[in-house]
């Protein structure tokens, strides 16, 4: 087992998709540049619009634009790349779909969101992700490093029996790709990202989206990295960039050793 170097990747999305693309992949060369043998986009990286829109941006897995650019840098780079999520066709809807490279250019996993964004905020706020997005149903592993690491999307992240099913499957890193909403972000984002990190002994991935997309959708920005014991290691400031740190695996299993509150389970 290594400790790998780890990159998230801050965005501002918006409905041209060439453009988007276009900014992840510099922003993917400048976290390999930086030395990032993983790199991790946001949700909804390659789109970002009112959830109706997204129809009209579904990925196919074997030529779509934001698949082929993702294995192609995983590929040249030698690297994996946790893809943030793009919309896969669903019947009448689509999935809200993360897909893992591996440093081959290989699709090693695909993650489709569980817990879909259906709330009402408020008078002139309300988000319905169940009329457009089919649901997923499977906690994904996937296994790099010689570390197996855990997937999960945004809303998931509110839902902690999700991230012990994970670590129930000996996950030592969990990836958060979100696009979590300024209203909600401002209050609650690193506090349940600690709370995941802390409560598992974990380290957790979380790149997000921030800024105004389109004149109703505001993201809270704020991509952080943190180590099990819930302190940051790197946050992004309020603009697309790279953040990146490297993970100390030794160092992970001295706080499970120490404090062996995953062993101390009493339910299931």
């Amino acid at each position: 087992m290594i400790n790998p170097h780890i990159a998230a990747i801050q965005l501002c999305s918006g409905q041209n998709i060439h453009t988007n693309l276009a900014q992840a992949k510099l922003l993917i060369e400048d976290a390999v540049q930086l030395g990032a043998q993983l790199v991790a986009l946001p949700e909804n990286f390659s789109y970002l619009d009112r959830e109706g829109n997204k129809i009209h941006a579904v990925e196919n897995l074997e030529d779509g634009p934001a698949v082929q650019l993702l294995r192609e840098l995983a590929r040249s780079n030698s690297i994996y790349i946790v893809g943030g999520t793009v919309p896969l066709a669903a019947d009448d809807r689509v999935t809200n779909t993360c897909l893992v490279f591996g440093p081959e250019g290989q699709m090693i996993a695909r993650y489709d969101k569980i817990h879909l964004f259906d709330i009402q905020l408020d008078d002139a706020h309300s988000f319905v992700e169940s009329r457009y997005i089919a649901a997923g149903k499977e906690p994904v592993t996937f296994e790099a490093f010689g570390a197996t690491m855990g997937l999960s999307i945004c809303y998931d992240l509110r839902f902690p029996e999700l991230y012990r099913v994970l670590v129930k499957r000996s996950a030592r890193v969990l990836f958060v790709p979100s696009a979590f909403t300024w209203r909600t972000g401002a209050y609650h984002w690193l506090t349940l990202l600690r709370a995941r990190a802390i409560e598992n002994l974990a380290y957790v991935i979380a790149p997000a989206q921030f800024g105004h997309h389109n004149a109703e959708r505001e993201s809270f920005g704020h991509s952080v990295i943190i180590d099990p014991w819930g302190q940051i290691l790197a946050q992004a400031p309020d603009r697309a960039c790279v953040i990146s740190s490297e993970l100390n695996f030794t160092y992970q299993d001295q706080l499970r050793e120490r404090l062996p509150c995953l062993n101390h389970r009493r339910l299931p």
